[in-house]
Formats: structure tokens, sequence, C-alpha cells
């Protein structure tokens, strides 16, 4: 059974990535600096098609219909153009990849066939508490106003924005799987090409926690990249980044759930400690799906 297992699984194409090097010894430094800045653009490109579409939707949307503020504009649509933006992304990749005789699928080491759910559960499980953890240090930490300001306004679309339910779906299935295509699908695939793994591994991880804005985000987003390109490395297959950073976002359903219950709210936001309470266990076990994940063996 393992051996078909085995067999069902593609080439190593991230470890294909790192082996395809040129010989650096043999570059003149200028040689050495250009290579890198052609391969740090390349690997930006589908990052600012992700960033750049749903803002121009938006813009559009304000143009088309009465000029409307921006603000008005995100706080009631903000959720459909970011999903529109999201689907035209992936749509315009697939095709580029076509061109190059490729899928999407196979550029990005997306596959399906062999996955262990396990695995993936268990990546799921830890992403939920370590997002947990996070927002309990966040709200019982007294961190400075101007930090907290921006970091509550980037999380205000999901409590704010009429089209709830599209929120949900966007932000915890839509969003994990086209930033894990972007980011460490293209992006990573790229960056291994020319740059040692933890150097690829840390520009990625950087690049998509400026992408988050808020300095808390940032640190946040930076700890989730560093993740996500190890588990993506560790099976080259982003399937199982894709369901720990699903975790991740999924940490929205439980709160927005509790805190639409007053009751609930009390009981299990009512005090720093009770939060800080929640977010130690949580923490612990995050730790203990993670250190599970690890000892599973990679078919």
């Amino acid at each position: 059974m393992k051996a078909d297992q085995k067999a069902a699984r593609q080439p190593d194409q991230i470890t294909d990535q790192i082996n395809r090097k040129p010989a650096i010894g043999e570059l003149s430094f200028e040689q050495k600096l250009w290579k890198g800045g052609q391969t740090m653009l390349q690997s930006l490109r589908p990052v600012a098609l992700y960033l750049c579409l749903p803002a121009l939707l938006m813009s559009v949307g304000m143009v088309l219909f009465g000029g409307r503020s921006a603000e008005a504009v995100i706080g009631d649509s903000g959720n459909f153009y970011y999903t529109l933006g999201i689907m035209l992304t992936m749509y315009m990749l697939h095709k580029r990849s076509r061109k190059r005789g490729s899928t999407l699928w196979e550029e990005c080491t997306l596959e399906y066939r062999g996955l262990s759910l396990k695995r993936a559960a268990l990546l799921g499980a830890a992403g939920l508490g370590f997002a947990v953890f996070f927002s309990s240090v966040i709200t019982v930490v007294p961190f400075p106003r101007g930090l907290m300001d921006s970091y509550h306004s980037s999380s205000d679309g999901l409590r704010n924005g009429t089209d709830i339910g599209l929120a949900m779906i966007s932000t915890v299935v839509l969003a994990p799987v086209a930033e894990e295509v972007v980011f460490r699908g293209y992006m990573l695939g790229r960056l291994l090409r020319w740059f040692t793994q933890k150097q690829a591994v840390w520009i990625c991880a950087v690049v998509f926690a400026l992408c988050h804005v808020s300095l808390l985000w940032m640190v946040y987003a930076c700890f989730m990249g560093l993740l996500l390109a190890w588990v993506c490395i560790r099976e080259d297959n982003i399937a199982y980044s894709i369901a720990l950073h699903v975790g991740f976002n999924a940490s929205v359903i439980p709160v927005q759930f509790i805190n639409s219950r007053g009751a609930w709210r009390e009981a299990v936001f009512g005090s720093g400690f009770r939060i800080a309470l929640l977010g130690g266990v949580m923490l612990f076990l995050a730790v203990l799906a993670l250190g599970r994940y690890r000892r599973e063996e990679i078919i």
C-alpha cells in the first residue's frame, strides 16, 4: 500500500528547484546581483497581482456606483471585491501556466493524490490553536493604543461588512488557497531557484508579513510565513500548508460565534484571566498537534 502511495506522488518539485541552482561560485558579483534581483522580481509578480486586483476592482466599483467613499465601499462590499479579486488572480495565474505548457497545480506543487487527512487535520488544529493564542495575547497584553487601533481596523471587516457569509468564505477558504498558491507555491518555488533554503524562507515570510500592514499583524504573519514555508518544503505539497493556513484563519468562526452570544461572551471573554487561560490551553494543544504531526511518517 505504501509503495503504491509513493508511486502516486509526483517528483519532489521543491527539491528540484533547490538542485537546479546555477553554480554561484562561477559568477561575478554583478552577475550574482543581477540574477538575485531578477529572481526577486519574478517571484513578486503574482504577489503584486494578488494585492492589486481587489483594489483595482474596488476603485472601479466606486466609479460605477456613484462615486461613494472608500470607507462606504469597503464597509458594504469590500469582501465581495476581495473575493472577486482572488478568483481573478487564480484565473490569470492559471492562464499563464497553460501558456507555459503546464498547469497551475503543477507549478505550485499542489497535489491531492495520496494526501494524508490525518496530517492535514493535525496542521489545521495547530493553526487554530496558534491563532487563538495570538488573539489572547493581543487582548491581554497592554500594547500602545496606536498599535491596537491599527490591529482592530484590519480585523473589523468580518464584523462590519454586510456580507458576513461571503467574508467567512473568503477568509477561511479562498484566502488560504490563494495565498498559499501565490506565496508558498509561486514565490517560494522561484526563490529556491537562486537563494539558499533559509534565505528563500525568510524572504517569503517577510514579504508575506509586510502585506498585512498592521505591525502586530506583521509579527503574527511572519511567524505564520515561517511555519507555512517549513510545512511546504517538508511535504513538497502546498495542500498541507493550505490546511495549516485554514486553521489559522478559521479562528474567526468560534470567536464570531461566541461574541454573538452575550452569556457565552461573558463566560469565555469576561476577564483577562479567562482569556489568558484560553490562550494558554490553545497554545498547549497547538504545540501538541504540531509535535504529533512531526512524528507522522511522510509517505
